[in-house]
Parts: structure tokens; C-alpha cells; sequence
């Protein structure tokens, strides 16, 4: 039978037939009453992952198999469950999670609390490039019934030698210069073909591209096979870095307008895509790790409360030891332990959103009392949401970069995933400003001097990240925005927060920022006063609309000849013209 380009680059032809059996039977395992309920299945790109997922799926003896992409859906407890919903789960079911390594998210919850909910005839299946989490290796209730099966890497003809082979089939030059294009992207939308393609049919382009077999037809688009994008993407970035950054640029512009008109429930696959497009290490390891697998986060037990204050008690001073313990008292729900993989406590983090601190207590830790002044002054008396992340520190290295508090970001990444597109602000503390002030700076966060606060003669610095009234997925916009080098005509410089008139630059006070910032994020759209005020004083803010007109006066006033961009909308609002 004659081979065809799936069979190189999915079948996994380069590992024995005997590997491959092992591992079919190690699946199958999963079927039997006293099988593994967790099969962790393992491999690198092109080692047939997929393929081997195919042949279990087709001897599973009247088990159902409900295979999820975990590319197309947010990696919260909400995103999957919405995902579910569309399955209608069976009381005999195996869950296969595809592309897991990008759920990592949810990875803790997924063990701790979704997986032991299910039936107890339900198995699961995670296919991912990574080899286990540390909470699945570490956790005892999983030991007897958790599997690892790793495949082999494929050994015979590596990536460029692959592609070239799988590219063979592609003779028609412009299909060849569209895979260019879109190997710079997460998915393949005719949105996205036609603003990475302009001069061709977008519809006629996808039709073609679905057809290869090498590309993925999913949920929410076509996805090239990793192998290839890798291979094209690097190779366009070496060859023609001026195309490749256009293209970027061009994606990000076609991104940043779906961000104005995306539901909530379709958010995280622009949001995704837009993380995609991120190259900077600096931003990319900040808050997007790549190497805290080897962790894992979770939410604290009763047990764990001597760790984190011998923690504590390592690196703090007195009264930030008394200040945590004030927290474990009211609130012990805002603390995550961060766990190696042999079980051992290495750190944690104490994160809680305004609302949930009561005023009884909170008034005792300095800290967390003048972030709410803070925030009142400059939001309103019921403000937008917003996380106060207490304190991170790790065993050995304390507040300092680490892979331990790299860990605790993605933790805390998910939160923000959860809460937006209301999450505005974030607060945090730290002892030494100086190894963060070139990520902070490039992040967009501020240090708030003017409430520093001493505990047991230590300062402790405040820095606060406004992510605007785009929330999280303006803020990552923006920061895509940056990298690219994306310039254009706008008044708003949003990673300054000033306005530019003419190649001038001109100060805005905080407010001033946010209703400029609302309106351009909306341009063209007459914004009511009411959704002003919400946005930027805060919700259920009763000092009346004339502030609105009162900052939008001032805003005119600094923009001199070009205050007619601010248009009044009669009986609603404001508009800033397009």
C-alpha cells in the first residue's frame, strides 16, 4: 500500500511495532474495571500521539471516547465545563484530552477536584509533549490508579527533513506562500487568511488548506501539524524577518478588532491566539512559563500551615509574619502551596480579591489596608474588581525569580483568565524592587511610593498593574502591541498613559487615562456615561454623570485642535471618532 504524508507524520512509523503495541495495550489498560482511571500518554511532536489515539478510539468494545482539543477551549474549570456541556457525558465514557501541555491551568484542578466528581466508570486520557505534572507524581490517592506511558521519539528523519518530505504533496507556489503565512498563527480562520493574504480568495485559501493532510480541521478553524509550523515558522523568521513581522503585525491587528466584538464564551481563542504571537522572553517567562512543570500549585490544606509560616518566618520580618497569620485566621481559602514532586512544600502564595477581605480584620495588616485606600481614592467607593496578591515566596530563594515563583504565576494567570473581562487592577507587594523593575516596567506595572509601608523597620514596596478597560485580554493586546512595534496615528500611548499630540507628549491623570482608554478601545462607538462610570470609577458609582463631562472637557482642552474627536452623543454619551 502506497505511504501517504499522514502516515510520516502521525503514525509514529519511526518507533518499533513492538513499542507501539505496548503502548496500544497500556491504553487499553484503561477499559478494565481494575485498569488505571489517569493515563498520562507522552511523546514529542510527530512521535503518534495522534494516530495511536485513533486505533484506541476504534477498539474501545462500546465505551464511548469523547476526544477534546485542548487548543480550542480556556484552560479554566468554566471553559471545560461549558465544552462538556456540547458531549453529553455517558455513565461509561473514556475523556481523551488532546494538546494537554496547554492546559496546564487547570491541570491542579482537573486532579483535585473535576476527575475524582466523575462516575467511577469514566476514565481519562492525557495526551500531551510534557511528561507528567508533578501533582500527579506526588499525590499518593493517585499512586495506584495514575499511568505514565511515554512514546518514543521518532528517530529517523527529524523536523526539517520531515516537512520537506510532507510538503511535497504542495505544488502550487501560492498555497506554498500561504503555509508561510499562516505558520506565524495559533489557527487558520478565513478572517485570518484574508488579512495575512489580501491579495487572494480567502474562501477559495481555506478550502485548499483543509484539504492537506497535514492540516487539522478543528472547532474553531484549521491548525497546521506542530511539526510544520515549527519548521515554517523558523525558517520565514531566518529568511525574511521584515515578512514575518508583518504578518505578525498584520494578525494583531485583526485580533485586537476581535477582541471589541468577541463574546465571552468564544474570549480565549483570541486571547490565545494573541498569546501566541508573543515572542519577548522577558514578558513570554513572566507570565507565560515554560519551565515549572516539575511544581505543583494547589490550594492550601490545614496541614500546610506550618510550612508556609517557617516560610515566612525564613525570609520576614516580624510583623509580616504576624500579617500572614492574620490571614490564615479569616481567610485560610487565599493561600496556594507549591509542592516539588516528591510532595515537599518549596513555597506558596496568598492571593484574594478585594471583596472577599473584611474590613474587621484587614484594617490590622498595613498593606492590604492601604491598597483599599488606594483603590477607593482612585476608583470609587465600589470598585472594579481587582486581585491583591499578598505575598509569593519561596523556601529557598524567598521573593527572588525563581522557577518556584514561576510556578505560582501560572497559578495566578488562571485567576486572571477566570475573572476577565471585569479584572482591572493588581496589586503586590515585594521587599526589593530592583531584579523585577525591567519585567515590571515592561508588564505595565507602577510602584505606588506614596504607600510604601514598614513592617518591623522593612519596607515593603507596592507595584499596581491597571490593565485598562480592556482587562486582561487588552492588557496582553497591547503588550503584543509593543513587542511588534505597532505605531499608528492614535492620541493614546497606553504603555505610558500619555496622550501624543503632534510627536508631544502630554501627561494624563489616572482618570483622565481611563475614560480616553474606554473610548478608544470602543472607537467609533457613542459610549453611554453609565458605562463610564462603571468602567472607570467603579460599578454602582453615585457621584453623578457631570464627572464624565468634567474629564472629557479637560481631555479636550489638552488636545487643542483635535478636541472634535471627542464627540457628544446627545442622550447617551461620548464617541472618540475613528
Amino acid at each position: 500500500m502506497k505511504q501517504t504524508i499522514r502516515d510520516i507524520i502521525g503514525s509514529g512509523l519511526n518507533q518499533s511495532a513492538d513499542s507501539r503495541a505496548v503502548a496500544l495495550t497500556g491504553l487499553s489498560s484503561c477499559l478494565q474495571d481494575a485498569g488505571p482511571i489517569v493515563i498520562w500518554l507522552h511523546g514529542m511532536a510527530g512521535a503518534g500521539k495522534g494516530s495511536l489515539l485513533d486505533e484506541f478510539a476504534l477498539n474501545t468494545a462500546g465505551t464511548r471516547v469523547v476526544r477534546i482539543d485542548c487548543r480550542t477551549i480556556e484552560p479554566t474549570p468554566a471553559g471545560l465545563l461549558t465544552t462538556l456541556g456540547d458531549f453529553g457525558l455517558q455513565a461509561r465514557a473514556v475523556l481523551v484530552f488532546e494538546n494537554y501541555e496547554v492546559f496546564r491551568l487547570a491541570d491542579a484542578w482537573l486532579r483535585r477536584e473535576f476527575i475524582p466528581s466523575l462516575a467511577a466508570t469514566t476514565r481519562i486520557v492525557l495526551s500531551s509533549r510534557d511528561a507528567p505534572t508533578a501533582g500527579w507524581l506526588s499525590d499518593t490517592a493517585w499512586q495506584q490508579h495514575f499511568v505514565a506511558i511515554p512514546l518514543q521519539d521518532p528517530a529517523d528523519a527529524g523536523p526539517e527533513e520531515t516537512t520537506a518530505i510532507i510538503l511535497r504533496e504542495v505544488l502550487d507556489p501560492v498555497l506554498r506562500r500561504t503555509l508561510d503565512a499562516v505558520s506565524v498563527v495559533r489557527r487558520i480562520t478565513r478572517p485570518m487568511l484574508a488579512a495575512l493574504c489580501p491579495a487572494e480568495s480567502a474562501e477559495e485559501l481555506y478550502e485548499k488548506l483543509a484539504g492537506l493532510s497535514f492540516v487539522a480541521s478543528r472547532r474553531d478553524g484549521l491548525a497546521l501539524a506542530d511539526v510544520v509550523q515549527q519548521v515554517l515558522g523558523n525558517r520565514l523568521q531566518a529568511a525574511d524577518p521584515e515578512r514575518y513581522r508583518q504578518l505578525q503585525r498584520s494578525a494583531w491587528q485583526l485580533l485586537r478588532e476581535q477582541l471589541k466584538q468577541t463574546t465571552r464564551a468564544d474570549l480565549w481563542r483570541t486571547t490565545a491566539d494573541i498569546i501566541f504571537l508573543l515572542k519577548n522572553p522577558v514578558v513570554r517567562e513572566a507570565f507565560f512559563p515554560s519551565k515549572s512543570a516539575q511544581f505543583s500549585v494547589e490550594p492550601a490544606a490545614s496541614a500546610d500551615y506550618r510550612d508556609i509560616m517557617a516560610n515566612v518566618e525564613r525570609h520576614e520580618s516580624k510583623g509580616a509574619l504576624e500579617a500572614m497569620q492574620l490571614w490564615w485566621k479569616h481567610l485560610p481559602i487565599a493561600f496556594h502551596i507549591v509542592k516539588d514532586a516528591a510532595g515537599r512544600s518549596v513555597g506558596f502564595y496568598c492571593m484574594a480579591r478585594p471583596k472577599d477581605l473584611d474590613a474587621s480584620w484587614m484594617r490590622f495588616d498595613p498593606i492590604a489596608h492601604n491598597w483599599q485606600q488606594h483603590l477607593d481614592r482612585s476608583a470609587g467607593a465600589d470598585n472594579p474588581p481587582a486581585l491583591f496578591l499578598r505575598r509569593w515566596l519561596s523556601f529557598e530563594d524567598g521573593e527572588s525569580p525563581c522557577q518556584i515563583q514561576a510556578a505560582t504565576w501560572i497559578d495566578i494567570k488562571r485567576t486572571y483568565l477566570e475573572l476577565r473581562p471585569a479584572l482591572r487592577r493588581v496589586y503586590l507587594t515585594l521587599q526589593d524592587i530592583g531584579p523585577y523593575a525591567a519585567v515590571a516596567t515592561e508588564l505595565g506595572f507602577a510602584v505606588i511610593e506614596d504607600i510604601t509601608t514598614t513592617l518591623t523597620s522593612t519596607p515593603y514596596y507596592t507595584a499596581m498593574l491597571d490593565f485598562g478597560p480592556g482587562s486582561v485580554d487588552g492588557w496582553i493586546c497591547n503588550l503584543l502591541a509593543a513587542e511588534l512595534g505597532v505605531t499608528d496615528d492614535r492620541l493614546l500611548d497606553t504603555t505610558t498613559r500619555e496622550l501624543v499630540l503632534d510627536g508631544q507628549r502630554v501627561a494624563l491623570t489616572p482618570l483622565e487615562f481611563g475614560v480616553i482608554a474606554m473610548l478608544d478601545s470602543r472607537a467609533g462607538e457613542a459610549v453611554s456615561r453609565t458605562e463610564l462610570l462603571q468602567q472607570v470609577w467603579g460599578h454602582g458609582y453615585d457621584g453623578g454623570s457631570n464627572v464624565v463631562d468634567a474629564i472629557v472637557h479637560g481631555l479636550r482642552k489638552k488636545c487643542g485642535s483635535r478636541a472634535r474627536i471627542f464627540e457628544t452623543v446627545r442622550g447617551v454619551g461620548y464617541r472618540l471618532q475613528a
